[in-house]
């Protein structure tokens, strides 16, 4: 089902409330990954890049409004859904939550049944991914991330570039020229000699995933269609 496809990281710092959340995503089918404060929940996020948040807004170490003000000022994090999670229900507390860019904002005590509904709405109203994937290689051009199971991992702006041109295209061979003039176009630096330097980088990044790549001999490389 279309849940089990989605990753939820819900920051909260109260272990009873922690449980009960993970227990019904879980079995609703959601990927669940748990922090317990704000500092933490900020470098999860940012880690594992997930399809949605449940914020809790009294956290320790950094506040939630902190966390969602820092994640949507991250043009890596800014699409991603946030729920907040608060025990204030003052209406000032509801705007502030919203103009720091929380997509919903949801009072304890809650039920799970609105938690669950809220979720699904908040998941149907992100944005579609232009995200291009390969086996267990997913790039996305939209937030300039590559990820490996979930997992962020580090490529450079040429590095990025060389290795969309290819995913765009799975199946067809291009040559060190056409690879450069597809990916970097004329004003680049980068000539020919250069792109095995980049592949090889490329493929050390993609660790057990390398071989998506594939060298073609007397033409180049291309990516194999998975």
């Amino acid at each position: 089902m279309q849940s089990a496809q989605n990753h939820i990281v819900c920051i909260e710092d109260e272990e009873d409330i922690q449980e009960i959340i993970a227990f019904n995503l879980e079995r609703a089918g959601y990927k669940v990954s748990l922090a317990g404060d704000g500092a933490q929940g900020l470098a999860l996020v940012q880690d594992c890049m997930p399809d949605l948040v449940l914020l809790d807004v009294m956290l320790p170490s950094m506040n939630g409004m902190q966390v969602c003000q820092q994640l949507k000022a991250n043009s890596e994090t800014a699409g991603v859904p946030i729920i907040m999670l608060s025990a204030r229900s003052e209406e000032d507390d509801i705007v502030k939550g919203l103009t720091r860019g929380a997509d919903d904002y949801i009072t304890k005590p809650f039920s799970q049944a609105e938690l669950m509904a809220r979720i699904k709405v908040a998941l149907r109203r992100k944005p579609q991914s232009n995200a291009l994937c390969i086996k267990d290689v997913c790039l996305d051009p939209d937030l300039f991330t590559c990820k490996i199971n979930n997992q962020v991992i580090k490529l450079t702006t040429t590095e990025f570039k060389l290795l969309q041109a290819m995913m765009q295209q799975p199946g067809r061979a291009f040559s060190r020229e056409q690879l450069i003039q597809s990916a970097l176009g004329e004003q680049t630096d980068v000539v020919d000699r250069n792109v095995d330097v980049h592949i090889r980088a490329i493929r050390k990044a993609l660790g057990d995933d390398h071989n998506i790549i594939e060298t073609v001999r007397g033409v180049g490389y291309r990516c194999g269609e998975g």
